[in-house]
């Protein structure tokens, strides 16, 4: 009897490659599917086709994020989240230098938007929610359509964006911004909280219309409620905390 074959999907092939890293194995493994495709169908090997000129575009991605002058120190940054100021690595404040940039967060925004970050991911302590997410799974409000979407769209990047429909609408923005990351939809949490940290969360702020709201200056209660969909929100005493030391180092 013929063993049956259980194909790859989509994800999990693109998940798969995430771990190449050229050790003798797995290039030994490329080398033997390398020799497949070329007895298949040896177009496909071709310096011109189409999938190996999308690669070369896709891994063009980082280099094109070109990063702005950081709008605070590294130092600076310590001291609004309680924590060592090596432990935030250049990527990170590169990254939040791209979505100052990029969503034009005034001083205001950002003692604002840095204080909820503050709150939602401890200090800049957890990217992704410490829940794995499983109790989302199903939820329509979030737009979990798939089976296991609870647990791959779950709450990335410090302001903890959650779901399928937002992580689209960002994969969204970022085709129209001429930087289509198929990643973003492709893995979800794991690759946009190593990736885009702060820019996930820039997004969900400007497009749930923050930055004009936070420029009245209103309490920090009703911005937290406006992020935890609470009032008060869960955590306001430590989300105050977070807020009034952004606001002290910022000047603001």
């Amino acid at each position: 009897m013929p063993i049956e074959q259980v194909l790859m999907s989509k994800e999990k092939w693109l998940d798969f490659w995430q771990y190449f890293k050229g050790e003798q194995a797995q290039v030994a493994g490329v080398e033997l599917l390398y020799e497949q495709i070329k007895k298949s169908d040896p177009t496909l090997l071709a310096n011109n086709a189409s999938w190996t000129e999308l690669y070369r575009e896709q891994g063009t991605i980082e280099a094109e994020l070109k990063t702005p002058t950081w709008p605070i120190t590294r130092e600076h940054m310590a001291e609004i989240m309680l924590c060592p100021p090596d432990s935030i690595p250049d990527s990170l404040m590169d990254d939040y230098a791209r979505c100052v940039e990029t969503f034009g967060l005034n001083r205001i925004n950002q003692a604002y938007f840095l204080g909820q970050c503050g709150h939602e991911s401890c200090g800049l302590r957890y990217p992704v929610e410490i829940h794995d997410g499983s109790n989302y799974e199903g939820r329509s409000d979030l737009g979990n359509s798939h089976p296991g979407d609870g647990v791959k769209f779950a709450g990335t990047g410090w302001i903890q964006v959650t779901g399928r429909y937002n992580h689209q609408r960002f994969s969204d923005y970022l085709a129209t911004q001429g930087k289509s990351d198929p990643k973003v939809m492709a893995v979800g949490k794991t690759y946009t909280s190593e990736v885009y940290p702060w820019t996930i969360s820039g997004f969900w702020w400007s497009s749930n219309e923050m930055i004009d709201y936070c420029n009245g200056r209103p309490e920090v209660d009703q911005v937290g409620a406006r992020v935890n969909g609470r009032y008060l929100p869960n955590g306001y005493e430590d989300r105050r905390a977070f807020t009034a030391r952004a606001f002290r180092v910022l000047g603001e």
